[in-house]
């Protein structure tokens, strides 16, 4: 989507308007890099739906084929899929002579969030070329000479210029493509871009600026953090904050026996699903599907730093009259409920029921027990 009409531009309270241009002259020019998969979602604020909920799925696929568990390929849907991609080279070293490793801190996963992590989506809406910006302050990183591995993680909507969206600044320096795609349009998606190399210690400056596409620049960033692999003692403490809902998207779920499952993104919202029919290989957008013909498997969410309440959980899916007639297993903390998916609603959002929830839960679709089909596209919690 891009503004036909640019009277104002509208930016959200929290976040700065800076003169992108002069972050650009400080940076020079640089390519695009990878995006990176993060680890668990924070619970402290939703990131507008990991996978989005924006795009609706689409019915009119026929479904059924070797095994049972043939999904259709025929019908229109947007992909539904996060990024994915690797995080990036590491970065090594140190200040004033020779460190072993020895010397060194723990190796530690850290989530760092921007202080307006908990805030209502920032919007930029100009005109080709503009230099205004949304601008995010990421705290407390530690020096770079610890840090192995950097992600920036954000929500994005409407991203759907590729390569003309707009573009990323960290800390003044070379700008990254803004990934962007078609099937986007209207909708949420949790990116991962790789930043390794580009941090600095404490503060940290993430800047989001206008894309060249001719039309103009029109999208919304929410959730921005820092998954950061460092040498550390300890991860710096979860900010206290009001519960709020939360969400994970298939592509971000760990599997067990990922061979046995097809993740697709080319259809609809994007689902995954168990199967084992080799007429579904051509499906699974990350080609790992190998099909041993049990059908069996888990797919794991995890939220991270919840505050403690009473959620309501959710799960979206694609039914479809081949899934398992005992209903999929979802089991929350321990607690498993079945969800039934075998009927033609196509895709379709079950509440699993509510549960009080604190700290890191995992949420675990538990298709090992019967070999049937069992499907996700996303599970959410919701305070009540």
């Amino acid at each position: 989507m891009s503004p036909s009409a640019l009277p104002c531009i509208a930016l959200a309270s929290s976040v700065a308007l800076v003169s992108f241009a002069s972050l650009l002259a400080a940076g020079g020019c640089g390519g695009s890099e990878g995006r990176g998969e993060g680890g668990g979602i924070s619970g402290a604020g939703l990131g507008s739906g990991a996978t989005g909920e924006g795009s609706s799925g689409s019915s009119g696929s026929g479904e059924g084929s070797s095994g049972g568990s043939g999904e259709g390929s025929s019908g229109g849907g947007s992909s539904g899929g996060g990024t994915t991609g690797t995080t990036g080279g590491s970065t090594s070293g140190s200040s004033g002579g020779s460190t072993s490793a020895d010397d060194l801190p723990p190796l530690r996963s850290c989530v760092h969030r921007s202080t307006t992590f908990a805030a209502p989506p920032a919007e930029l809406m100009v005109a080709k070329g503009s230099s205004e910006a949304l601008v995010f302050s990421i705290p407390e990183l530690p020096a770079p000479e610890l840090v192995e591995a950097a992600t920036l993680r954000f929500v994005g909507h409407d991203l759907d210029h590729p390569g003309e969206e707009g573009v990323i600044v960290v800390n003044g320096g070379a700008p990254i493509d803004l990934p962007a795609e078609l099937g986007w349009e209207n909708a949420d998606q949790t990116v991962s871009v790789a930043i390794t190399g580009r941090t600095v210690e404490g503060a940290n400056e993430v800047s989001f600026g206008a894309g060249s596409f001719a039309g103009g620049t029109f999208y919304r960033i929410s959730a921005v953090e820092a998954l950061v692999d460092a040498h550390v003692e300890a991860c710096p403490a979860a900010p206290a904050g009001p519960p709020m809902s939360v969400q994970i998207g298939y592509e971000d779920a760990v599997y067990t026996e990922r061979h046995n499952w097809v993740l697709r993104c080319d259809f609809g919202e994007g689902y995954a699903f168990t199967a084992k029919g080799a007429d579904q290989l051509p499906l699974d957008c990350g080609k790992l599907y190998d099909p041993d013909g049990k059908r069996t498997g888990t797919a794991t969410f995890t939220f991270v730093d919840l505050p403690a309440a009473t959620y309501r959980v959710s799960i979206r899916s694609r039914h479809s009259v081949n899934r398992n007639p005992k209903g999929a297993l979802f089991v929350v903390e321990g607690e498993g409920r079945r969800v039934p998916q075998n009927d033609a609603q196509d895709f379709a959002t079950d509440v699993w029921g509510e549960k009080a929830l604190a700290g890191t839960v995992t949420v675990v679709l538990d298709s090992a027990q019967e070999g049937e089909s069992d499907s996700v596209t996303w599970v959410r919690l919701d305070p009540i």
